[in-house]
């Protein structure tokens, strides 16, 4: 059994956030290269492997430390409060960044009022990333803890699955469902506009839609399981080439059974479609297996340092990354030439523009958003500080 910790999955962590932060942050959204983002519905490209990547390590963390916490003397009660306070933890941060700047003015053209204020609240986005990040990790550890046994798990996968289908095949709202993969009428977005409602659901493809809704969450929990799966391999008392090559030929069967049964399901990020889960998770699976031969296996970590000192504080370089990301956007002042301005324009406009081409320059623009952060948690690894929840 593994005791040691796997730098390649901290190498793998900190490329995930290093990916997010370069397709989140370009200095002009209409001028960004293709791979850059995400695919419009159906189909994927790279950027749609961040996500998967980020729920998949989760995952493979979970044996990780729970099986050396259970061997410690930790019973299953304290186990499920840990994951409890990490869950509301995780949640509650990511609320607190859809809330920020609670109302309050970061640009001269607003101005303080109550109404802002309950505003922010009223108007609330409830899910997200960091929320879904909560509830799988959630889902999965109480699925981990509470069936003790492999079979049973893949049993709780599996029905997973078929809830999931459920909602998204049987109709049972007329105009909602019934086997539609719509933006417009897929049942998941019916259950989160019931649920949820319009006014706490994500607006970015032009009507309330969540991409990281209820429904979808069922499939998005399968994808820790995956990493939790692989996980269970790693702590195998086997040799650690072996055990490479098994989680290597799984992931690949699983993402050639996800490209297949495309042509029945279309592989959907946003939709969380089970075909996307398979072949999103069999490519981690495969990223995992090359990433551990490469640093765990022959010791070739030089290039990969930066990025493994990233991933041991993913918690500060991806909350820290969003905010001051967001504040970017939000604050706001007049230029010399009396136009309003955000100050990521500003970057863009007289830092990256000056070097490059438009596509370039917005390029640039990410590349010095990342350069920041992992210089921040390369200064922190250097002093082994290390913020976890």
């Amino acid at each position: 059994m593994i005791q040691k910790r796997l730098v390649s999955l901290d190498f793998l962590r900190g490329l995930t956030i290093a990916l997010m932060i370069i397709v989140n942050n370009p200095g002009n959204w209409g001028k960004v290269y293709s791979p850059l983002l995400h695919a419009k519905w159906h189909g994927w490209t790279p950027t749609d492997l961040v996500f998967p990547f980020f729920l998949f390590i989760v995952g493979v963390a979970i044996p990780l430390s729970f099986v050396k916490l259970v061997k410690n003397g930790v019973s299953n009660s304290d186990l499920l409060k840990k994951v409890i306070r990490r869950t509301i933890l995780i949640w509650g941060i990511g609320l607190l960044l859809h809330a920020w700047p609670f109302g309050f003015p970061l640009s001269p053209e607003k101005y303080l009022s109550f109404d802002s204020f309950i505003s922010t609240f009223t108007n609330l986005r409830i899910l997200g990333v960091l929320p879904r990040i909560a509830l799988c990790y959630f889902i999965a550890s109480l699925i981990f803890i509470y069936l003790p046994k492999n079979s049973h798990r893949v049993y709780a996968g599996f029905g997973l699955i078929f809830l999931y289908e459920i909602f998204m095949r049987v109709p049972f709202v007329s105009g909602w469902g019934g086997g539609d993969f719509t933006l417009e009428n897929n049942f998941a977005r019916y259950i989160d506009l019931h649920i949820l409602g319009e006014n706490h659901m994500w607006g970015g493809t032009g009507i309330p839609f969540d991409p990281e809704g209820l429904v979808s969450t069922l499939t998005a929990t399968v994808t820790t399981l995956l990493g939790i799966f692989t996980g269970l391999i790693i702590i195998k008392d086997w040799e650690l080439i072996k055990k490479l090559k098994v989680i290597f030929f799984i992931g690949l069967g699983f993402y050639l059974i996800g490209e297949i049964l495309a042509y029945i399901e279309p592989i959907n990020k946003q939709l969380w479609t089970t075909t996307y889960v398979l072949a999103m998770g069999g490519l981690t699976m495969i990223m995992l297996s090359f990433t551990t031969l490469i640093i765990d296996v022959f010791k070739k970590d030089t290039i990969a340092k930066p990025f493994i000192a990233m991933g041991s504080n993913p918690l500060i370089a991806f909350v820290g990354s969003s905010f001051i990301a967001k504040n970017f956007y939000l604050i706001k002042f007049y230029s010399s030439d009396g136009n309003l301005i955000s100050v990521k324009t500003w970057i863009y406009q007289n830092i990256c523009l000056p070097v490059f081409s438009e596509i370039n320059a917005s390029l640039l623009h990410a590349v010095l958003h990342l350069t920041l952060w992992l210089l921040i948690t390369w200064w922190m690894y250097k002093r082994k500080i290390y913020i976890k929840i």
